[in-house]
């Protein structure tokens, strides 16, 4: 049950219904005693859930006029069955006039019987007429005669007094008091002198109507002057503080064994809160006739302004633009139609409305009853929601989200359905760009920890085979030449390994990169050059860089290693030959373009372009073409890294990739490079130059490597090249052996090292002790965001794992010998 059916209660099947009574319903939930509204026969019509607590029961259908409170019986105070006539509901339906302090003996559901007072007030229609009442219960104490004797009182029965939460108090026989329990003192404010004190005079009293009481009239002075009870007498007691208190005293005369009157005790019930509540009724009852008039006005106008709001919201519906809304007949068949639906799906109103929405469904989802599923859902459930392809006229598809609510009328019976549809293609478009850029991100994380892993492997074998073939001496004739050839075979091998690791990380996009200012005129016609001598007679190939064409920043040669990569499988899908064109050209990008790539900023850009007239790509393939070992070539053709290689090496570069094809007529990458902004100085061409090695002069080293396999085979390296050599696992043990030797010429440490300094870290502790100390940086690979921020600097390299024993030699030496910056 909601808030709204347990706050008030109706009826289900009397009439006139609830609804048509003068009265605010919200007001009979909030009060806080029980109460109930009858029609103008006498039968209930609504209930609060305080009534419901009292009677013991919710009012049954079918009981018979008079019997309005929920009970089986009402009884008059002195016992005698009350016939309805005589009730106090059936005195004010008939007089029209409110009955206030009724008392009547209520029988609840279980047979038990209790005490209530009741208020009851008409309510009257906009004509004055009466059209039913309202009544509040309050049930009152029930009094028993007790007997005490005035010099042998129980003391037992003094402490249940005393436990009592109602004020009680005894007087002797001429009105002094001989006792009173606490809650009589909260009660009157004061707590009075026993023997002494006459309780009528101390405070002062008046009658409901506030006019004072004498003490003659005080209801235990007549109970004590006349020897009887007496009953229902309101009065309000003010309190020394000022404070007034409205209350029901009940005063019972008390007597001896020989029945000679000792004294009496008084009940007194604090109904303050009922008459507040009472007086609020009183109030409310004055105000409800002129409510009904203006809520008779209210109606009227409400009726006015709903008439007018459908006539707007008509008028809304229809020029909605960016969802089709349209009501269905109860078979399915268009009955109007708005702008938006004619936008999305291409007909007219005159041309689709009587038709079935079936239409908008291919003919495969129509074979398998789609349509008529959905709206058998609405009907049961009262709505149908789903995503899926539907239909235009013109026969295109679109992504759509539909939402289908069954509309019925008062009585339930289905009239038709509701649909509104919206057009999703182009947020399914860029969720499927979404997953497929997390895809990459996700497979990018994995091949870069399994490239850092085996560069460190590789790092031993090739350490290792190299140290072999430095101690081989020459003298033991052919076996010596197969022991030459062995090493060397192993040696192109690891070769090969780390070229794919180097892929690996280009894809993973983190490798080590050095971005220079690069010429792309210069860069490509060098490559078209080779090109043309290695491809074939078969393929041609050109060169289209205009002359005004932007320097672009990145790494020339990944750059060159991207383009070789995309002109050999551009070969391969021209298999009978073709044209291989190789194109720079400037490029914008504003932030509407930025939004359909991933992570490419808005700014300037050298766009780079690969064509082929090939045999060109299915969209499934374009769609894995970037994935890792993804290859459509035969076993043994192709390692599937080509294409990732040039993914990595865009987006790390600060740029993009993207793909256009189209079976039998060709590819086309695409790559964005940032543009060079700065001052020219030499630009990249992609060419490498070799550095003389010059010998080793006895200086000291530091190796920092927390690999085991790594670092015998680098002390190795480093003693063979004629250096001294001191060896740390981590960054705190190289700052101890640091600090020790004094003499230390460069530190050769890895990146990534275990524990709260890593290489990096490391370095600027170091610099700091000694600024001008050389460091030379090697890696597996390179984090994103982590490349070395003192790279730069004066006196500092890198090297990328696996490195050879010439390729270190070669490194020291430069930093050794030079005070400038390390090319890399």
């Amino acid at each position: 049950m909601d808030e709204g059916a347990r706050a008030v209660h109706s009826g289900r099947s009397r009439k006139p219904r609830l609804e048509s009574l003068p009265f605010d319903h919200g007001i009979i939930a909030s009060l806080p005693v029980a109460a109930s509204l009858c029609d103008r026969l006498g039968h209930v019509v609504a209930w609060n859930d305080a009534a419901i607590r009292l009677w013991g029961q919710e009012p049954g259908n079918g009981l018979p006029p008079g019997q309005y409170c929920g009970a089986h019986k009402l009884y008059h105070p002195d016992g005698d069955v009350m016939v309805p006539a005589d009730t106090p509901m059936a005195t004010v339906l008939a007089s029209g006039i409110a009955v206030i302090g009724a008392e009547v003996i209520l029988e609840r559901a279980n047979g038990s019987r209790i005490r209530c007072s009741l208020n009851t007030a008409p309510l009257r229609d906009e004509h004055g007429e009466i059209a039913g009442a309202m009544t509040c219960f309050q049930p009152v104490a029930s009094q028993k005669y007790i007997t005490l004797p005035g010099d042998d009182r129980d003391r037992r029965y003094q402490e249940l007094l005393e436990a009592l939460p109602a004020a009680i108090y005894t007087t002797d026989a001429v009105g002094k008091i001989t006792f009173y329990n606490e809650a009589a003192v909260a009660l009157s404010g004061r707590r009075p002198q026993l023997g002494v004190d006459e309780w009528c005079v101390t405070w002062r009293l008046f009658a409901a109507d506030g006019t004072p009481v004498r003490h003659d009239e005080c209801p235990m002075a007549m109970a004590l002057a006349q020897d009887r009870p007496i009953r229902g007498v309101e009065a309000i007691a003010e309190r020394p503080d000022g404070s007034r208190v409205h209350c029901l005293p009940y005063p019972t005369p008390l007597h001896d064994e020989a029945g000679m009157l000792v004294g009496a005790v008084n009940m007194l019930v604090d109904i303050t809160d009922r008459r507040r509540v009472e007086e609020e009724l009183e109030r409310l009852s004055s105000v409800l006739e002129e409510r009904v008039k203006e809520r008779t006005q209210e109606l009227a106008d409400t009726v006015a302004e709903l008439r007018e709001s459908d006539r707007r919201f008509g008028l809304l519906v229809k020029g909605v633009s960016d969802y089709a809304i349209f009501m269905l007949d109860p078979d399915g068949r268009v009955a109007n139609w708005n702008l938006g639906a004619e936008r999305i799906k291409g007909y007219t109103e005159a041309e689709i409305v009587g038709r079935h929405f079936s239409i908008f469904y291919s003919d495969d989802d129509r074979d398998c009853g789609v349509p008529q599923r959905a709206l058998a859902t609405a009907t049961a459930a009262g709505r149908f929601e789903a995503e899926g392809w539907r239909r235009r006229k013109d026969g295109s598809r679109f992504w759509a989200s539909v939402v289908i609510d069954a509309i019925r009328d008062e009585d339930g019976t289905l009239i038709g359905f509701a649909k509104v549809t919206r057009d999703l293609t182009e947020k399914r478009a860029i969720e499927d760009q979404l997953r497929q850029a997390q895809k990459m991100e996700a497979i990018g994380r994995l091949t870069g920890g399994i490239a850092h892993d085996f560069n460190n492997l590789l790092a031993v074998v090739v350490g290792n085979l190299e140290a072999l073939k430095r101690r081989f001496d020459g003298t033991h004739g052919s076996r010596d030449l197969l022991f030459r050839r062995l090493t060397d075979g192993a040696l192109r091998g690891a070769d090969r390994a780390a070229a794919l690791t180097r892929q690996l990380l280009a894809f993973s996009r983190q490798q080590t990169l050095d971005p220079q200012p690069i010429e792309p005129a210069t860069l490509i016609e060098g490559i078209a050059e080779l090109l043309k001598r290695s491809l074939g007679e078969r393929i041609a190939v050109r060169a289209v860089v205009p002359a005004d064409v932007w320097t672009s920043f990145a790494d020339a040669n990944q750059l060159e290693s991207a383009l070789l990569n995309l002109a050999v499988n551009a070969r391969d899908a021209m298999s009978e030959g073709g044209v291989l064109t190789i194109s720079a050209a400037n490029a914008r990008v504003d932030a509407a373009a930025a939004a359909g790539s991933e992570k490419l900023q808005p700014g300037e850009y050298v766009l780079i372009s690969v064509a082929d007239n090939g045999t060109g790509m299915t969209p499934s393939v374009m769609a894995k073409a970037f994935d890792p070992f993804f290859t459509t070539k035969a076993l043994g053709q192709g390692s599937g890294l080509g294409l990732s290689q040039v993914y990595g090496f865009t987006k790390q570069s600060g740029g993009d990739v993207s793909i256009e094809s189209a079976v039998g007529i060709g590819t086309t990458i695409r790559l964005h490079l940032p543009r060079f902004r700065g001052e020219l100085t030499t630009l990249a061409s992609g060419e490498t130059h070799a550095l003389a090695q010059t010998p080793a002069r006895d200086e000291l080293i530091l190796l920092v490597e927390d690999d085991d396999l790594v670092r015998p085979c680098s002390l190795e390296m480093l003693r063979d090249l004629g250096y001294q050599v001191v060896a740390a696992r981590d960054g705190k043990e190289a700052l101890g052996l640091f600090d020790t030797h004094r003499d230390i010429k460069l530190v050769f440490t890895d990146l990534g090292l275990p524990g709260a300094l890593d290489g990096e870290q490391l370095a600027e502790q170091l610099r700091q002790r000694r600024p001008d100390i050389k460091i030379l940086f090697t890696t597996g690979y390179v984090q994103s965001g982590k490349s070395p921020r003192s790279r730069r600097t004066a006196g500092t390299g890198m090297l990328g794992k696996p490195f050879t024993f010439s390729g270190l030699g070669e490194k020291l030496r430069h930093l050794l010998d030079d005070t400038g910056t390390d090319g890399d």
